[in-house]
């Protein structure tokens, strides 16, 4: 039996990422994951090889196969990684009369805690709410519009069109509350609550003259979507899906024609386990932004902004390190072209990502301000510093109106008198930036500083007086003219900065929740080979699939990345179930 194939074609490997070039320099990466240590039990079979064969970048070292192994468990479909889309394909290849295997590293579901947009189209929810949905063809031509037409738009075909209808599969079992616009307090009487995110739409919005339109229509689940994944969890193992946390995946295990048939687990203890799966495997192992070597080599454009970095395992590997892209490739998947697409959206500061004034630490003016926030992260990153100063004056309350709207825009001034009627979206604990609300009580605590004249700003922000005092006259200027020669803003969100007090936020490093890439797939989930062939027997979905996103992580959609996981774990658990 041929465990594990060896090595990789020459495609596979030219095709790892853009930095191809210095592969050969990467090998010296090897060792460099942050919290790696020497007391983690290292289990049996780990390598001790200094690196991969000659040419192939470090982290691709394969390990050796375990030479002892504790025992062997069988079923018809393993799934790797219990994430959201892990979660959901367990649950989907369950009710598909499948018998289950799912892993984790984590200690429970694996997710980000404070998450919960979907991005979705034809919802029963959406319909009761009476909200009016853009078009596939408006909505899939613009995010391919906003990814450079890198993506495969099948698949993102397949997202729009089967979203709505899965999300309410999702939460079919649950209990929840339903409220009817974004600012409605929920009644208490449920826990889980479902509300609809910036809508109803902002009066005057005309998405069509907008440099990024953004497509009302998402919701969210309160107080995250761990009530979802934990009803998964629940209806999976009623079907009789065996579970298992604090278990880790090292590699995958084949047959003679190439088809996987299983992998090698160990527990915490370091003790191995070989679960053989008849049906398929499915890696939901997360993304790379926890692996610095492997960060460095596909998206060197990432250097100096910090990752999320989660709980870290036995070995001192942290989660989201890559694992399913690696053992997928040692399977002989390949990783898809990229360019991958870090998620580094900023939320902004006291007024969000709204388009008012920016600066850079040396006091000049340096990109149109009126881009969502991952694209302001973008331009961050070109700077010194990556930091810059956002500049308010007085008239801010009634500025807000007009600014452009979605996920990190503040469009909606409360008077502290009227805070109490707004619980759902003001209060001490409330970011304006996460609500779109904002009273002068939350706006005075967010601001770093403050000052009665635009010289007292300047010093209070340490920037070159003279530059920045300039650059601020140049902009009143073309505030003046109602059109911006420089960068071309939309003149509706030309504001002056003239009438004291004047405020400034401090913008810097957003961090990376995710970086979106994985393994080449098709439209069934299916993992392809470095011939765009389906391996047989391993499927992918989440961050671990590739093909969804590239070059830019778009933000004209909220809630589209949990919205795919969603999708295309269900797909994945559906297929893999039928062997197909």
């Amino acid at each position: 039996m041929n465990e594990m194939k060896q090595g990789l074609s020459r495609r596979a490997f030219l095709g790892l990422g853009a930095t191809a070039a210095v592969a050969a320099g990467a090998a010296g990466l090897v060792g460099c994951a942050p919290g790696s240590g020497t007391d983690a039990k290292e289990p049996a079979g780990q390598s001790t090889a200094a690196g991969p064969a000659s040419g192939e970048p470090a982290f691709l070292a394969k390990p050796e196969v375990p030479a002892d192994v504790k025992e062997t468990k069988s079923c018809d479909v393993l799934v790797i990684g219990l994430g959201i889309s892990g979660i959901v394909a367990a649950r989907a290849a369950s009710e598909a009369g499948a018998s289950v295997i799912g892993i984790e590293k984590q200690a429970q579901i694996g997710t980000i805690g404070l998450s919960g947009d979907f991005g979705i189209y034809g919802s029963k929810v959406q319909e009761e709410l009476g909200m009016e949905l853009a078009s596939k063809e408006e909505v899939v031509n613009q995010l391919m519009k906003d990814m450079t037409f890198r993506p495969h738009a099948s698949l993102l075909g397949y997202w729009y069109d089967h979203s709505g209808e899965d999300f309410d599969w999702l939460i079919s079992e649950s209990d929840y509350e339903l409220v009817p616009t974004s600012a409605t307090p929920a009644s208490g009487e449920k826990e889980n609550v479902i509300r609809p995110k910036c809508y109803p739409v902002l009066e005057g919005y005309d998405r069509s003259k907008e440099l990024f339109p953004f497509f009302n229509g998402s919701v969210t689940t309160e107080p995250s979507v761990g009530w979802c994944l934990e009803s998964c969890q629940q209806i999976a193992e009623a079907n009789g899906a065996e579970l298992i946390f604090g278990m880790f995946a090292e590699q995958l295990t084949t047959d003679e024609s190439g088809r996987v048939t299983g992998a090698y687990v160990y527990d915490k203890s370091g003790e191995y386990t070989k679960i053989e799966a008849s049906k398929g495997v499915i890696l939901c192992c997360g993304d790379i932004s926890g692996n610095p070597e492997m960060l460095d080599y596909y998206v060197p454009w990432v250097e100096g902004i910090a990752p999320f970095y989660p709980n870290v395992d036995v070995k001192g590997n942290v989660a989201n390190s890559g694992d399913g892209h690696r053992m997928g490739m040692w399977a002989g998947a390949h990783m898809e072209k990229g360019p991958l697409a870090p998620m580094t959206h900023h939320m902004g500061a006291a007024l969000g990502v709204d388009a008012f004034l920016q600066l850079n630490v040396r006091g000049e003016r340096f990109m149109n301000e009126d881009i969502p926030g991952q694209n302001i992260m973008d331009q961050l990153s070109t700077q010194p510093e990556m930091r810059s100063w956002q500049i308010i004056d007085s008239k801010w309350p009634e500025q807000l109106s007009v600014q452009g709207t979605g996920h990190g825009y503040v469009n909606y001034y409360i008077p502290d008198s009227e805070a109490d009627q707004w619980p759902a979206v003001v209060g001490e604990e409330m970011s304006a930036s996460f609500s779109g609300y904002t009273t002068d009580s939350m706006f005075e605590a967010a601001i770093t500083h403050k000052a009665d004249t635009l010289e007292e700003l300047v010093e209070m922000m340490g920037l070159p007086k003279e530059t920045a005092l300039a650059s601020i006259e140049r902009y009143n200027e073309l505030c003046a003219k109602g059109v911006d020669e420089d960068f071309g803003k939309d003149p509706r969100r030309l504001f002056p900065v003239e009438n004291g007090p004047f405020y400034a936020c401090e913008f810097g490093d957003a961090g990376m929740l995710v970086c979106m890439g994985g393994l080449d797939t098709d439209a069934e989930c299916r993992a392809l080979d470095d011939s765009m062939e389906p391996i047989p027997g391993l499927y992918v979905a989440g961050n671990t699939m590739g093909n969804r996103y590239k070059v830019e992580y778009p933000v004209t959609e909220a809630g589209i990345s949990l919205a795919t996981a969603l999708v295309f774990g269900r797909l994945a658990g559906t297929k893999a179930a039928a062997g197909e």
